[in-house]
């Protein structure tokens, strides 16, 4: 899912303000009525300052960012010989935002914004070592190879590529100010190879469902047709998704801007199918909670249903259902609501791969039981080493004393 910080805001908005300054601004012809006057000027706030006859005072809006007025006025004063103010502190030209600024409360939005990323960047690093351990423990272990484990493996590499993109792209996005504002092609292709990433992880979320419900249904389906169908989901199907998101919005040029790290409308292009294969996902875990409760009900105990809540409602992290409640963000940006959805939604999707590790890797009974089976073989191989060694010993010393 695509989630922004106000850092990613106000970049956005920067490179749209330059965009348009360009061509409403800095690409006109100066005025020919024989008067002197200031040069156009981009500043560094991105203030678009137009051509200003010689003695007065330009006046702007404040740009919208955090910690900014946007109801008040920036000015810029022309001097007599038609040159901008220049601050004799610094000897660079001057435009006074002082009526914009409120530092106290930029300092906060700042802080906040720094702490979200370098959370989000922890919880995605902590996500990549462990789906990379349960990576190791799946190949490593032949005892684990079957269709299940198969579906398994493909769904923690789809973790693995999208937790590695994720974190390129953030601190690009976030560590890397010029790139972002001149926005080269590599920054836009590693935004949509995001998108790829992501879409292949909802994708085998499906494919985990769909190989769950398919054994359940039928036991008779043969489970190298299911892997290779899942194959082609997983893998396949984001790619002509992706081509059409990447190539409609290149086409359009008031997208092109800031590595495409704001929200587009165009991204339905891929989510939808996600929320529409999460949504067939949901309708799978009703009817295999319906088959457990019907075939449960056939053991003379007690909470049969119980159990097959439990048993279902693990379902939950591995099929991405959470997710569902993230489909629409808070429309008022500045509202608590909205606060707590960025902050939730910093921690659910970072750490979805370490849940899924968590809960089908570590605590899996046949990796512990294996894990159990190569601790015991380890200290036995240990401890006839040592025995072994010490009868070498002694069969030593008894030598040197038979020979002397």
């Amino acid at each position: 899912m695509e989630f922004m910080t106000e850092n990613e805001y106000i970049r956005q908005y920067f490179a749209m303000l330059e965009a348009e300054c360009k061509a409403r601004v800095l690409s006109q012809p100066a005025p020919t009525d024989g008067k002197s006057y200031c040069a156009p000027k981009l500043d560094h706030w991105m203030g678009c300052w137009n051509y200003t006859e010689a003695g007065t005072r330009a006046t702007e809006p404040c740009p919208p960012i955090p910690g900014f007025d946007y109801l008040q006025n920036a000015t810029f004063d022309c001097r007599e010989n038609g040159t901008w103010y220049v601050n004799p502190a610094t000897g660079r030209e001057y435009a006074d935002y002082s009526a914009c600024f409120n530092f106290e409360n930029a300092i906060k939005e700042m802080d906040k914004d720094v702490i979200h990323i370098y959370v989000t960047i922890a919880l995605f690093c902590l996500s990549f070592v462990m789906i990379s351990i349960s990576l190791v423990i799946f190949f490593k272990f032949r005892q684990l190879r079957c269709d299940r484990i198969t579906i398994h493996k493909n769904l923690f590499i789809s973790y693995l590529l999208t937790d590695l993109f994720y974190l390129v792209y953030l601190s690009v996005i976030h560590f890397a100010e010029d790139v972002v504002l001149h926005n080269p092609d590599w920054c836009q292709f590693l935004h949509v190879i995001t998108q790829y990433a992501i879409v292949c992880n909802f994708a085998w979320m499906f494919c985990e469902g769909l190989y769950l419900h398919t054994v359940m249904m039928s036991a008779f389906t043969s489970g190298k047709s299911v892997i290779i169908a899942c194959l082609i989901i997983g893998w396949g199907v984001p790619v002509p998704l992706t081509i059409i998101y990447g190539a409609v919005r290149a086409s359009l040029k008031d997208n092109i801007i800031a590595c495409w790290s704001s929200e587009s409308s165009f991204l339905w292009i891929m989510y939808a199918p996600v929320v529409l294969s999460m949504a067939i996902n949901v309708v799978f875990v009703v009817n295999i909670m319906r088959l457990l409760i019907t075939k449960l009900r056939q053991i003379p105990e007690v909470a049969q249903t119980r159990k097959a809540v439990r048993a279902t409602a693990i379902l939950i992290p591995l099929l991405g259902l959470q997710f569902l409640i993230f489909i629409k963000r808070p429309e008022d940006k500045d509202s608590t609501l909205s606060t707590i959805y960025q902050y939730v939604l910093a921690i659910f999707v970072p750490l979805q791969g370490a849940f899924v590790s968590i809960m089908y890797c570590f605590c899996n009974g046949e990796v512990r039981k294996l894990k159990n089976s190569y601790q015991l073989s380890t200290i036995s191989s240990f401890r006839m080493s040592r025995l072994l060694s010490k009868r070498a010993g002694s069969f030593t010393t008894k030598t040197k004393m038979e020979s002397t």
